[in-house]
């Protein structure tokens, strides 16, 4: 049976995607990313497990004073000096894009930090990432035929929980394995296939 990802799937927006596990990139290789957008104009999501060793209170000098602290994960190489925010609020956060029922994407940022401020948000209802992973129109669609992601989805309480997990350890391999099927020994392949 062949555990490379197919070549003919097409992601959706909500969904993840799980590097090949040759992929020798050092923003992608063996890493899981939460795909907030997708379309005929391009796609944007997150790399969730990729975290860069820094906690919100050391990157940003009001977060002392918020009811949350967790690592800062880097979600992709696209305007990496920039922090961006997946949450739970809702419409207490003004201009903020759903991405699913019970997750969107940016917002007001003085919106944030006054719900950070007065208790509105507790641990788990924001995740915040330096960067995002972007592709142009067609971009995602052309790895995908090259086979360079396997597409993954979940029930969503289950998505909803992993998006906004700030310690997913071991993502990667515990999405490929819950695909079941043989692809538990996809996940113990080297990274340089010679050595297979």
């Amino acid at each position: 049976m062949d555990f490379m990802p197919p070549a003919d799937v097409r992601p959706k927006s909500g969904q993840f995607l799980l590097s090949e596990p040759f992929l020798n990139d050092p923003w992608f290789g063996r890493k899981v990313v939460f795909l907030c957008d997708h379309d005929e104009k391009g796609s944007l999501g997150f790399v969730l497990n990729n975290g860069m060793g820094r906690n919100l209170n050391s990157l940003l000098s009001d977060a002392e004073q918020w009811s949350i602290d967790h690592e800062v994960h880097r979600g992709g190489p696209i305007h990496e000096d920039s922090l961006f925010f997946l949450h739970r609020l809702g419409e207490i956060v003004k201009g903020s894009t759903p991405v699913l029922p019970g997750l969107w994407l940016g917002g007001e940022y003085e919106d944030l930090v006054l719900a950070l401020k007065n208790g509105g948000a507790r641990q788990g209802d924001v995740r915040f990432f330096a960067g995002y992973s972007g592709w142009g129109a067609g971009q995602l669609d052309g790895e995908m035929s090259q086979r360079s992601w396997y597409v993954h989805d979940v029930a969503l309480p289950e998505k909803l929980e992993t998006v906004m997990n700030p310690m997913p350890e071991n993502l990667w391999v515990s999405m490929l394995m819950s695909k079941g099927g043989g692809y538990e020994r996809v996940t113990s392949w080297p990274t340089d296939p010679s050595l297979n």
